[in-house]
């Protein structure tokens, strides 16, 4: 389930990235270089992301704690962005947060040698 989350949250990076991709094709973008940071800034989280649901997927142990609090930094994002207005993007946030911080802690720990 944790694979299934942050890879989820990776997806989502990167359609946020095309949909920023799409802005300076359409020149809506006020900043061409503020975009361009942007778009590189979320396929560095995407890639990130994307490896640490290929690490749940094989069993590895080093993604455990960054997942952890990777979800959990997530909520009080979500909370502020629900407090500004957008139910519509902060309430998703918020499920995925708690969703990854559930999955972590279901997938429990390794056992000491």
């Amino acid at each position: 389930m944790a694979a299934a989350v942050v890879g989820l949250e990776a997806l989502a990076l990167v359609g946020l990235a095309a949909g920023y991709a799409v802005g300076i094709a359409e020149e809506t973008e006020s900043s061409l270089s503020r975009t361009l940071a942007s778009i590189g800034l979320f396929l560095v989280g995407a890639t990130i992301l994307a490896s640490m649901a290929r690490a749940w997927l094989r069993g590895q142990e080093w993604q455990r704690m960054a997942t952890l609090v990777l979800n959990a930094l997530l909520v009080p994002v979500a909370f502020s962005v629900i407090r500004g207005n957008g139910a519509l993007v902060g309430v998703p946030v918020l499920l995925l947060a708690v969703t990854g911080v559930t999955a972590v802690l279901l997938a429990g720990g390794s056992t000491p040698d």
